[in-house]
């Protein structure tokens, strides 16, 4: 009886505070309803936005829906959400060395059937695991992407768009240097020098981690074989090789040296930032973060010498200033103080001239020579085009590429398509990223108003705050030079079996998925018209033979259903298999592949290796380019034993 009594007491506690909570609830929302909340204020915009509006010319058309007597029914001024400002949280005690932000891995990101976009949490059959954090109410909750990854899916995007204003800057062709030491580490700042007919037409300077992209699509197509030239200035050593235009996308060059680093590695970090008045948010937000990030990359073990500073920039004609800068500095307490005194307010038109503000980033900075440069350009609009400006943005890239400044770009709220082409167009050639900030949406755009951000990025981003994305980026970079390169984990597809779906269409789902995520991330142009064979899944066990055909069935039909690849015929494969008496179960790529992918008349093969566990298969898929027999993208897939043929 006791024992009732307590849990009749208990029930009486929960049903009694549920009635205080619920209303306590309704009344907040009258009073957000009525417009009488004290905590607003009196200038708060119908959609709670803030009252920011210091770039009043710049109307946009909304539906008849939201009039009101306040505002016509045509037009309604730019608004933001309010940021709570809270202060980020850090993961362990300030005094220890290891002090860094929490970024989770292992979240869930799941993807709508129809359009790939992000499930807000709810059940499905097939995801996509990857570093994520959840959901965030306050904070510039950013997503990113990478463009150099995904290459041809940009290439698509940029296809796709051209019509939007913007300067010619053809990256469709591409070739990836690596230039490593004896012991296969990739050396940072050596010189490359690429030469065509005896000329030199294009220099520029490693990253990080070794790598150069070099664009020949950037010249005619009358300069078909070229000449690398690698210099690493520390050592003196000297390589090259010689190349051409339609061969390998990825060519390695061995400098016969170990590579040499400072004991602390210069990281300057610089914010190209519009600071017109629609930004105030996001300059109230690197205000309050910009300690945190100086903590977490000032205690990681390789101790760098790390530098801040800033390029602002508003527009040309009745503002304070075009651009100003505040020169890159070690003193965290110096920088903090020109920072604070950074606010938002002019504007008038859309574009703002980052083009000045690239100008001097390139011009006036005085980047270090043997560390690791990048830049961060924060905006919510356009680049002026029409002021006739010599060094352009184009200009601009190209110098960067040529020292070897990373330049990331972050596209706030209200950003149109205009202003995220050319910050990816910057961002890309640089090997920087895209980084879009969400305010509310859904799929992309989780955290904020419908519209408020201009992003094509397809399904492959991942979220976070933005100061935990500038962190990120920083400790890869760093990485790169240190005997413990980050752990990144990359992301993967899982199917799993639900009662309330035939396996049939959660593995159609799953294979539609992986072919996109292969079209992609291929490193060279693959589009509808590209000739694309599907060969047999590879194993090991003799156990997976029912399975591997299984599943390369089930990938086979939905590469036919899907328009990305124009596909070779089955019985062609067969027939060509048997008639070079080869396994089923023994192509995956080189020699073989390559030689079924020349007599079938292919472009591309897609070929696969199937592992299994206790509770599930592991499946491999590559997209292997016939003509060099290199593997262009790999996707990798985590099946539930339960969708297999047993």
């Amino acid at each position: 009886m006791k024992e009732i009594r307590k849990l009749m007491i208990r029930l009486s506690i929960i049903l009694f505070a549920s009635i205080i909570i619920f209303a306590c609830a309704s009344t907040e929302k009258s009073l957000t309803d009525e417009g009488e909340n004290p905590m607003e204020s009196e200038n708060t915009l119908t959609d709670g936005g803030s009252a920011d509006t210091s770039k009043e010319s710049e109307p946009i058309i909304v539906e008849a829906d939201d009039e009101s007597e306040d505002a016509p029914a045509s037009e309604l001024f730019k608004s933001k959400k309010e940021d709570s400002m809270e202060e980020p949280s850090v993961s362990a005690d300030l005094s220890s060395r290891g002090a860094e932000i929490s970024i989770l891995d292992g979240e869930v990101l799941t993807f709508a059937e129809e359009d790939g976009s992000l499930d807000g949490g709810s059940l499905s059959s097939v995801s996509m695991r990857a570093t994520a954090s959840p959901p965030s109410e306050s904070g510039l909750k950013a997503g990113y992407s990478d463009d150099n990854r995904q290459f041809n899916y940009f290439v698509n995007f940029l296809e796709e768009y051209n019509t939007v204003p913007h300067l010619n800057l053809d990256i469709s062709e591409r070739i990836i240097f690596n230039v490593q030491d004896i012991d296969g580490l990739g050396i940072p700042n050596a010189v490359v020098s690429i030469k065509s007919g005896g000329s030199t037409i294009i220099t520029g300077t490693t990253l990080a981690d070794g790598s150069f992209r070099f664009f020949p699509s950037l010249f005619s197509r009358e300069f078909k074989n070229f000449e690398v030239l690698v210099e690493d200035l520390s050592s003196g050593k000297k390589t090259g090789d010689q190349f051409s235009r339609d061969g390998r996308r990825e060519i390695d060059l061995i400098l016969n040296t170990k590579r040499d680093l400072e004991e602390h590695i210069p990281l300057d970090i610089l914010f190209i930032l519009d600071t017109t008045g629609s930004m105030g948010e996001e300059i109230q937000r690197l205000k309050a973060t910009i300690q945190l990030i100086h903590l977490n990359l000032s205690s990681l073990s390789t101790k760098p010498h790390l530098r801040f500073g800033l390029v602002l920039y508003k527009d040309d004609g009745g503002e304070e200033y075009r651009t100003q800068i505040v020169p890159l500095t070690d003193d965290l307490d110096k920088f903090q103080k020109e920072l604070n005194m950074v606010e938002a307010y002019g504007g008038g038109d859309t574009p703002e001239d980052l083009q000045a503000a690239l100008e001097d980033s390139m011009k006036k900075i005085k980047w270090n020579k043997d560390g690791i440069r990048l830049a961060f350009i924060i905006t919510d609009a356009p680049p002026h085009l029409d002021y006739g400006q010599e060094f352009d943005y184009v200009k601009a890239s190209i110098e960067a590429k040529e020292r070897g400044i990373k330049i990331h770009s972050v596209g706030t709220g209200g950003l149109p398509l205009d202003g995220e082409y050319i910050l990816r167009q910057i961002s890309q050639f640089t090997s920087g990223r895209y980084i879009f900030l969400t305010y509310g949406e859904g799929g992309e755009s989780e955290g904020g108003t419908a519209g408020s951000v201009s992003h094509h990025t397809g399904s492959n981003f991942q979220t976070d705050k933005l100061e935990a994305i500038i962190i990120r980026f920083a400790k890869e970079e760093l990485s790169y030079l240190s005997d413990k390169p980050l752990d990144l984990d990359d992301p993967f597809f899982e199917a799993n079996k639900i009662d309330t779906e035939e396996k049939e269409e959660t593995l159609d789902t799953l294979f539609n998925m992986a072919i996109e995520q292969l079209r992609d991330y291929s490193s060279y142009t693959v589009d509808s018209k590209t000739k694309a064979a599907v060969v047999p899944f590879s194993y090991k066990q003799e156990e997976l033979s029912l399975d591997a055909e299984y599943f390369t069935e089930r990938l086979i039909l939905s590469a036919e259903i899907s328009d990305i690849f124009t596909l070779v015929e089955r019985k062609d494969i067969q027939k060509i298999l048997e008639e070079q008496n080869l396994q089923l179960s023994g192509i995956t790529e080189g020699e073989d592949a390559v030689k079924i992918g020349q007599i079938l008349n292919a472009d591309v093969l897609i070929t696969g290796n199937i592992f299994v566990g206790d509770d599930s298969f592991e499946l491999f898929l590559r997209l292997v380019r016939v003509e060099t027999g290199e593997i262009l993208s790999v996707t990798r897939s985590v099946i539930d034993r339960k969708l297999g043929i047993r």
